[in-house]
Parts: C-alpha cells; structure tokens; sequence
C-alpha cells in the first residue's frame, strides 16, 4: 500500500489563509498535541492581529519552498511531499501594505510543529 503523499505547499498556503480568516481551530487540527499546547488560539491570534495592524489583511501566500529540517533544499522530486524527517515550508507573506515571511515546520507524518511570521530579512531563524 502506498504511503499518503501530502502537498506541503497547498498544506501551507491554507495555515496562512486560514489565519487570515480568523480560524484557528482548523489550523490546530493539523499541529501536534505539543504545538497546539505552546501556539495557542490567543497566542497565535495576538501575532496575527498585529501583523495586520501593521501591514493590513493578507492579499496572497508565495514563493513558497520546501527545506529539509538541516536547511538543505529538498529535492524537486522531493518538494511538495512530507518527508521522513519532516520539512520546513517557507513563504512570503504579501499584505494590502507590507510583507513578511512566514515559515511551517511539519514532522514527518505532516503535522505541523512549529508557526513562525518575521520581518523580511530576518536572519538566525529557529527553524
């Protein structure tokens, strides 16, 4: 039986989206037990609500890639697919007034382990 292939990049596109449109609880189904408990509903909405503040509603998730968790580029054959030792998706972020990258990191069963928005340029992320 072959294993279930998931589109990280779609996957992702709709985290961003879905935040966008205020649902959280349909971003916290696909995060692990762990995450869910560290990004909680207010956590995450503060984050979000200031991103929003600052730039406006979001227009579109894109350029969006695919890392390994080592932050080598997966491979094209790769790309779009969980991989064994999970990956990170990385996109930018386009708003009515600004952008901001904004990175999922998924484990290996395409769940979502960590949420992370910055500033464009920002160096030295955790993930």
């Amino acid at each position: 039986m072959g294993e279930q292939m998931i589109d990280l990049m779609d996957r992702t596109r709709a985290v961003f989206e879905r935040l966008d449109a205020g649902d959280y609880e349909a971003v916290r189904t696909q995060m692990t037990y762990t995450c869910a408990r560290t990004l909680s509903k207010r956590k995450i909405q503060g984050v979000w609500n200031q991103v929003v503040a600052e730039t406006g509603r979001l227009e579109s998730p894109s350029d969006l890639t695919v890392q390994t968790p080592d932050g080598a580029n997966a491979l094209s054959k790769f790309a779009n697919r969980v991989l064994a030792s999970g990956a990170i998706v990385q996109a930018t972020l386009r708003h009515e007034a600004g952008e901001w990258i904004g990175r999922v990191a998924y484990n290996g069963s395409g769940k979502i382990t960590g949420l992370l928005i910055a500033p464009p340029g920002s160096r030295n992320l955790p993930f």
